[in-house]
This record gives C-alpha cells, structure tokens and sequence, in this order.
C-alpha cells in the first residue's frame, strides 16, 4: 500500500503588468534532476516550519525574492512518486512580487522568463502546474479576482 506524503510545497510568484499577470518559471540545469524543464518553485517543509514559513524560505532560496504578498491558492498539487511508492499532497501558495524586482537563481536553475497565463502553460510539463497557474490566475492574479480573501497576512 503506498504512503501519503505532505512535507513539499509549491509556491507560484507573479506579478501584474499592464492589467495581466505574469508567472516566474524557473529552468532546471540541463545536467541536473528534471534537466531542462520549466517549473514554479517548489521546496521541502521542515519539521520545525509551517507551510507558508517553507515556502517563503523556497522561494527566497530559489529566487532571491523576500517579503512578498501570499495568498493561498485553495489548491492541494497531488501526484503519485513511483519511485518512492508515495502519493504526495503539496499544498499551492501564489506570492505576487512587484514589476522590476531583482531575480537571483539558485544553483540548480539556469533560466527565468516571466509568462503571461499562455506561455506560462505551454512552458509547464506536468498537468497539476499547468492547472495551478490558471487556478491562481483566475483566483487570484486578476483585477476583478477576489485575491483579499486568499491572502496570507
């Protein structure tokens, strides 16, 4: 019988330009796990840390970005890890950044690009990412979405 794990977090900054929301995706170091490919930021929960404490730490680690707006995204990211046998419960956290904040990657990336909704879709290999951009987009990154009662105080 498989395991349930909940000790990762997916986190999805954005930023509004021009009425539109725009989603950081990060490139995987070619010789690297996952090589390659685009994706949001993602990080492991410590024992000793909450959820929301995870994934600032993850994306601050991942990109350099500190001190940003958080919202929950009212998603749960679930797959099955064959290799461990486990099915993983990653719960989704949106932070928005402002226009022109600084990116620094972390070692293990070797691109951003900033995505509208389409390209940012496109761009994503795994289908839970690809939903979770357009969940928060809708939910939350718009201007008439209702983003105060996700946010994260």
């Amino acid at each position: 019988m498989p395991g349930i794990s909940n000790d990762i977090v997916d986190a999805y900054v954005f930023r509004r330009n021009r009425g539109h929301a725009e989603f950081l995706l990060l490139k995987r170091r070619s010789d690297g796990q996952l090589g390659g490919t685009w994706h949001a930021v993602h990080g492991r929960i410590e024992p000793d840390e909450s959820t929301v404490e995870a994934a600032r730490r993850a994306v601050r680690m991942q990109t350099g970005l500190d001190q940003l707006a958080a919202y929950s995204a009212d998603y749960i990211n679930q797959f099955y890890d064959h290799l461990t046998d486990t099915i993983v419960l990653a719960p989704v956290l949106a932070f928005e950044v402002r226009t022109g904040s600084p990116i620094t990657l972390a070692p293990e990336f070797e691109d951003y690009a900033w995505c509208d909704r389409e390209e940012a879709t496109g761009r994503l290999a795994f289908a839970s990412q690809r939903w979770a951009v357009r969940h928060i987009d809708d939910i939350i990154a718009q201007p008439a979405a209702d983003a105060e009662i996700y946010r994260i105080p």
